[in-house]
């Protein structure tokens, strides 16, 4: 193969709102301008193919890779089932391992929450920089066999470091997984399709969580609460081997617009950039992802809240059935099913119309989340009819989990192809912070007000998504110009 190394040249060009920006080739030269490159990088390296005559990666978008993201919905559903699915039977556990009730939220609450989600975050940073360095299908089915297989394998659980051990290799997959997940849909889909199509993924995680919900509020009571875990985890197993054969590997950088319009006249050439260290640390440069990785920690705290405790808060402190408060928590997920696709389909329609205008419903949805989960806490005897709380319960995830899609494809339009695991890893890493580091943070909460959770409970969710609905009002000042500074580079 003929190796160049190629500078991108051209210059941004208005027309009409900053919004609508358009970049457009001008005719330069190759290494003959002088513009601005990604943080440590001195050209763009390109790699002429040996086939001129095959059509252009971006122009081969077929039933392949199409299968593609669908396997990549189906396996994260099925991982994402496993995260929460303790959450209908943690009575049960505690009972059996001899905990109290205060060691029950400390222990399964928090200390196997913190080993969940801390220590996946931490080790989503290595499999964010092997994302953009190697094969992504081979390193995606090696993560998803190593958190499966601990589901399969709780069935023989004894002891309680048994549980915690598994549940740290579990989430290890999951804080991994996500990485992968984007670095191949954003090579796979041009900017002004990315909330949508991260709306599918969203979608997919949203069914998961309330598939892995149902299986433990139904099943757990019946066979017991190890059983769950079998069930979500064997199915999944298979169809991870399966997909080997199904996922393709997508060109990185073919859905770049910036790219797509400089080398228009150059369709053999490839994008051949890798991360490095200096990238890396250029990924701080960016004031959006800034500002994305600072409202991780306080907007996680809340579902904190809502998945590890609230099932058996209403059960516990509430008075009703595990069977109910189980579908009061899959009436927010099925909420949350919807909030995540339409509010992908919702963000795109924004973006598409005002760029900046995608964070106004990011900050508006996640400030009025906050209303529904004080109304659930904050519950009092005699309970509503079970078909009003989960009302409340659906309307409260749905606004919810707006957000999530757009947040992902934000992250996708502000950074190169080449440093996409990186940041995704990172942002795993504070959400994973939030969402473990959460109920360790309320159970402080709880003793200072005398083991009172209504009190923390509403404390986390004021205080969380408060900080981060602010935050994401603030990200629209700032996305629009490093999007665009993105694609002159």
């Amino acid at each position: 193969k003929m190796e160049e190394r190629m500078s991108l040249a051209g210059h941004a060009k208005a027309r009409g709102n900053a919004e609508d920006d358009e970049y457009e080739d001008v005719g330069a030269g190759i290494g003959d301008e002088d513009i601005e490159l990604l943080p440590s990088q001195d050209s763009i390296g390109m790699e002429d193919i040996q086939d001129h005559g095959a059509d252009p990666a971006y122009k081969r978008i077929g039933w392949k890779e199409q299968g593609t993201v669908v396997i990549l919905c189906a396996l994260t559903m099925f991982l994402f089932a496993d995260q929460n699915i303790m959450a209908p039977n943690l009575t049960a556990i505690a009972r059996e391992f001899g905990f109290s009730d205060k060691e029950r939220d400390s222990k399964l609450g928090g200390e196997i929450s913190f080993a969940f989600f801390v220590m996946g975050g931490l080790v989503s940073l290595l499999v964010g920089w092997l994302t953009d360095l190697i094969e992504r299908r081979l390193l995606f089915i090696g993560l998803l066999i190593l958190g499966l297989c601990p589901g399969v394998a709780t069935i023989l659980v004894t002891k309680f470091w048994h549980l915690l051990a598994l549940r740290a290799v579990t989430g290890i997959a999951i804080g991994g997984a996500m990485p992968l997940v984007f670095s191949f849909l954003g090579d796979l889909f041009p900017a002004n399709e990315r909330a949508f199509v991260s709306a599918l993924v969203s979608l997919s995680i949203g069914v998961g969580v309330t598939l892995g919900q149902l299986v433990a509020g139904f099943a757990g009571p019946l066979w017991g609460w190890r059983m769950p875990f079998v069930i979500i985890s064997l199915p999944a197993v298979c169809l991870t081997v399966a997909s080997w054969w199904v996922i393709v590997e997508p060109e990185r950088g073919v859905s770049e617009e910036g790219l797509k319009l400089r080398f228009k006249e150059k369709e053999e050439y490839h994008y051949k950039e890798r991360i490095t260290a200096g990238k890396a640390c250029g990924i701080f440069s960016v004031a959006t992802n800034c500002l994305v990785f600072f409202q991780g920690i306080p907007g996680c705290l809340p579902w904190a809240v809502i998945m590890v405790f609230l099932n058996d808060f209403l059960t516990q402190d509430k008075g009703m059935t595990v069977q109910d408060s189980t579908l009061v928590l899959t009436a927010l997920n099925v909420g949350g099913c919807f909030g995540a696709f339409f509010g992908g389909v919702w963000g795109q329609a924004c973006y598409n119309w005002r760029k900046e205008s995608i964070t106004v419903l990011m900050g508006a949805s996640t400030l009025l989340g906050t209303l529904p989960i004080i109304w659930l806490v904050t519950l009092a005897q005699p309970l509503p009819p079970l078909w009003a709380v989960s009302a409340v319960a659906f309307v409260g995830g749905l606004v919810g989990y707006i957000t999530g899609p757009n947040v992902r494809a934000i992250l996708l339009n502000v950074n190169a192809p080449e440093t996409r695991g990186t940041t995704f890893a990172i942002y795993n890493l504070m959400d994973h912070l939030g969402t473990g580091l959460g109920p360790g943070i309320l159970v402080l909460f709880m003793a200072a007000t005398g083991d009172d959770r209504k009190s923390a409970f509403i404390s986390a969710v004021v205080a969380g998504w408060g900080v981060c609905g602010g935050t994401w009002l603030c990200t629209g000042m700032v996305m629009t110009r490093d999007e665009s500074r993105l694609q002159r580079r």
